[in-house]
């Protein structure tokens, strides 16, 4: 199998679908009311969605629209929870596509390569000369424009990064404890936490890359694992490509998660996780783009390789039912965060995604969505992103245009309230930054 055979490619539909949202301006800039269908964890519902502040205060047919509230009525579309994408290496994703000459057998295979040290070069570079911020905004921008309102992988130190979409890892972004989720990367050699204990008192998430790879090395990393104490139902592990019918039984028994790749796996190994074993032993399942470079552009691209996948390899073992909250409530979980985002719930944060309709059925619609066929992604209850009109008049000339397959939108990146440094950034400066430094810069828009 050739390079080339393994990028699984999905055709783009460069068509947005029609739908409709009429702006009622409002006298009050802290409430909003979006009213149409919703997808809510009791079903479809076609009602109203109050946001107060950053929180939803109502959700359903028979909720008041409070006095001064800028009011949206959506038609032909889905308002949906904002989208989590459970594992991603952000500020990889200004990279382009890097494919390994040949399918590597674990991790460090392709990692310790030399075209894979080639390839991350501008990267390397733009650490050196403290761009990291710049290139994890761009990164969150990507994600943004997808409908993605928290994204894992970013470290918590970057305070830089508190203006855009959601970092799981950062206390600030959701009020939590600076240990409440923990991420690593597990060396059955050089595991940095030997002499650590874990007190899951405290983290409530710990997230973990094991058993990335098809050999028995990759496979080891599940005993190391279980040897430091470290296999919780608050363990979330990232691939699992390696594992078998008793890794997930063990999963299973003590309540741990698992997060899924298949389009990054399938490029670098040529296979991807036994999804229907651990389906099989109840193991709640989430997905995660892993990174742009081997990993898809966006979740609805992996949201058609994962159903691809199965459809041509697993003989449809994945229920429809559970698309939907591999990118919404089951990533909340894995992520302990359920109490604040993953679902359209008053009380939660107001972290919401408008989809056109694809389709009348709300899974079905979401399987064949485009990037274009965003309409707005609000984030703790300010609309960042959207088709231009809608954030024109919900936010006249503060953010930026971006034409997107056709379709014209407008991105809010620059914020003037928040004083995290560099949030005076706008688009078009990041991009102009980064161009500096990375002369072959992933698109924004793919």
């Amino acid at each position: 199998m050739n390079a080339k055979n393994r990028l699984f490619p999905i055709l783009l539909l460069t068509v947005p679908a029609w739908a409709a949202i009429t702006v009622s301006p409002g006298t009050d800039p802290n409430t909003f009311a979006l009213n149409g269908k919703m997808v809510t964890p009791g079903g479809i519902v076609d009602g109203k969605l109050v946001i107060q502040g950053s929180t939803i205060a109502c959700v359903g047919p028979d909720c008041t629209v409070p006095p001064g509230a800028t009011s949206f009525a959506i038609t032909e579309a889905w308002i949906f929870p904002g989208f989590i994408d459970a594992h991603n290496h952000v500020a990889y994703n200004v990279l382009p596509k890097f494919t390994p000459s040949h399918l590597t057998k674990n991790r460090s295979e392709w990692q310790d390569s030399k075209e894979y040290k080639k390839f991350k070069k501008p990267y390397d570079l733009l650490k050196q000369k403290q761009l990291s911020c710049e290139a994890i905004k761009y990164g969150e921008m990507k994600a943004l424009i997808s409908g993605i309102t928290t994204i894992q992988g970013t470290s918590p130190d970057m305070a830089c990064v508190r203006t855009l979409i959601r970092n799981a890892e950062n206390e600030n972004e959701l009020d939590i404890d600076p240990k409440h989720i923990r991420t690593f990367i597990l060396d059955i050699n050089t595991f940095n936490v030997a002499e650590e204990k874990m007190d899951f008192s405290v983290t409530k998430s710990f997230v973990v890359h094991l058993g990335e790879g098809v050999d028995p090395k990759s496979k080891e990393e599940f005993a190391t694992l279980k040897q430091k104490g470290l296999l919780a139902q608050e363990t979330a592990i990232i691939h699992g490509t390696a594992f078998g019918e008793s890794e997930f039984q063990e999963m299973a028994e003590v309540g741990a998660k698992l997060i899924w790749s298949p389009q990054s796996n399938l490029v670098l190994y040529g296979q991807t996780t036994q999804i229907p074993l651990a389906l099989k032993h109840g193991i709640s399942v989430s997905l995660g783009v892993d990174w742009n470079p081997t990993g898809s552009d966006d979740i609805f691209q992996e949201l058609r390789i994962a159903a691809k996948v199965n459809e041509e390899q697993f003989a449809g073992a994945i229920p429809k039912a559970n698309w939907i909250p591999m990118i919404t409530a089951n990533p909340a979980k894995a992520l302990a965060v359920s109490d604040k985002i993953g679902t359209l719930t008053q009380g939660l944060k107001a972290d919401i995604t408008v989809l056109a309709s694809q389709d009348p059925d709300a899974t079905e619609s979401l399987l064949k969505t485009h990037l274009q066929d965003v309409q707005m992604v609000w984030v703790g209850g300010e609309l960042l992103y959207g088709n231009a009109a809608v954030v024109q008049a919900v936010k006249p000339n503060l953010c930026e245009p971006l034409l997107v397959h056709g379709s014209s939108k407008r991105i809010c990146v620059k914020d003037t309230k928040n004083p995290a440094p560099k949030s005076n950034q706008t688009k078009q400066q990041i991009q102009s930054i980064l161009q500096g430094t990375v002369t072959n810069l992933a698109p924004l828009v793919p």
